[in-house]
């Protein structure tokens, strides 16, 4: 697998503080080509969910079938107040689409992590590749 299509991310990552979690993902980011402006911009993206309190939503557009594996789902992203959140999100230029979803593969919620690799997958025919310790015992 060519090492330019491929994210690595550490799930050690997924304990640590949101100031360290932003930098090592801004880290990634940056290895892609994406620049300050487009980061300031997914800042910006994350001030919008959370006034339109979105962050519950499949704002990357994924969503778990109840065990059946992820579904596109567009439609499912609309906020109480009417703001739709996936809209919103394809409405970005793809650099801060791109990093956005490289940052939600650092984020403590599962659901935004695999819909994060879900759209870098489909989206971006990039690899994500969770490595990590693990437990032994059980």
């Amino acid at each position: 697998m060519a090492e330019d299509t491929l994210i690595v991310v550490d799930t050690s990552m997924f304990a640590k503080d949101a100031v360290s979690k932003t930098a090592k993902a801004n880290e990634v980011a940056k290895k892609f080509g994406i620049s300050d402006e487009a980061l300031k911009q997914v800042e910006d993206y994350k001030d919008q969910l959370s006034y339109h309190q979105a962050w519950d939503l499949p704002f990357l557009g994924y969503v778990d079938e109840d065990g059946y594996g992820y579904a596109y789902v567009p439609d499912e992203a609309v906020a109480a107040d009417g703001w739709d959140a996936h809209k919103a999100f394809l409405d970005l230029p793809d650099d801060v689409q791109t990093a956005f979803a490289i940052r939600m593969l650092f984020t403590h919620r599962d659901l935004d992590r695999h819909g994060a690799e879900m759209f870098l997958h489909h989206g971006r025919g990039l690899t994500v590749r969770f490595e990590g310790p693990t437990s032994t015992s059980y």
